[in-house]
């Protein structure tokens, strides 16, 4: 065998050798490029199932319902051209028929929304709304003008909530006798909408502008009437709702 044969084999195999590898590393990126599109698309699916699902029902409208499954049927239609066995299978077939038949009624259970716990949920709930239907816009799955209507009235609930959640503890502390907690309540609220400038509703405005009139005035009136009394419950009241006040960043939109 010649050394220039013996060359060439070599080579060859060499060749053969880094051909293997390069076509194994892209055998390899393609199966983990698949899984991680199959672990995004189930992520988002479930994400959109669980917004679907949770979201009290006095923010889930047929509409709302009914954009939902079609963004979620859409996911598990993308999930399963990846992978054909997934579990999803079965969920698709149930999007389907509800988005065919009557079943994209709404029928979500209302919330009481009345203490922060709550209203921060609710929040996180609207805001997690928000971005599934950003990403369905990104994916094309809705249009421009779906995306800016639906996301001015999620921004318009978001609002909502908080300021019903300062009235509920407002009143709450009203009904308890004590005015200066909800005085405090009341300028929470009056300063989350000032922030909001041109776009901070002026009739929501002016509403809790004349509740905290009203409640400066009951304080007052509290003070003159027992004056050792008032004084000691208004500073318990700015220490325990210190806490709470720091916390109003929670609700910047």
């Amino acid at each position: 065998m010649s050394t220039t044969l013996i060359v060439a084999l070599v080579v060859g195999g060499l060749a053969i050798v880094i051909a293997i590898g390069f076509f194994s590393q892209a055998v390899e990126r393609a199966r983990l490029e698949k899984a991680r599109a199959v672990a995004e698309l189930h992520a988002r699916w479930n994400h959109c199932n669980g917004i679907n699902a949770a979201l009290p029902g006095q923010f889930m409208s047929p509409d709302l319902k009914k954009l939902l499954l079609t963004v979620e049927a859409a996911l598990l239609e993308r999930l399963l051209s990846h992978d054909p066995r997934h579990e999803a299978a079965g969920r698709l077939a149930k999007v389907r028929e509800q988005l065919a038949g009557a079943g994209a009624s709404a029928g979500n259970p209302e919330m009481n929304i009345s203490d922060e716990t709550a209203a921060q949920k609710v929040r996180q709930q609207l805001g997690e709304l928000l971005r599934v239907l950003e990403l369905a816009r990104q994916d094309g799955l809705i249009d421009d003008g779906t995306l800016l209507r639906w996301s001015q009235k999620i921004r318009r609930q978001r609002t909502e909530v908080t300021l019903n959640m300062l009235r509920a503890l407002a009143e709450a502390a009203m009904q308890a006798g004590k005015p200066r907690v909800a005085k405090l309540q009341y300028e929470r609220a009056v300063a989350y909408l000032s922030k909001q400038g041109a776009n901070a509703p002026a009739d929501q405005l002016a509403v809790f502008r004349h509740l905290l009139i009203q409640a400066e005035q009951a304080a007052a009136q509290m003070e003159r009437a027992a004056p050792g009394t008032a004084l000691s419950e208004g500073v318990q009241a700015l220490e325990e709702d210190d806490q709470a006040w720091r916390k109003k960043a929670l609700y910047d939109d």
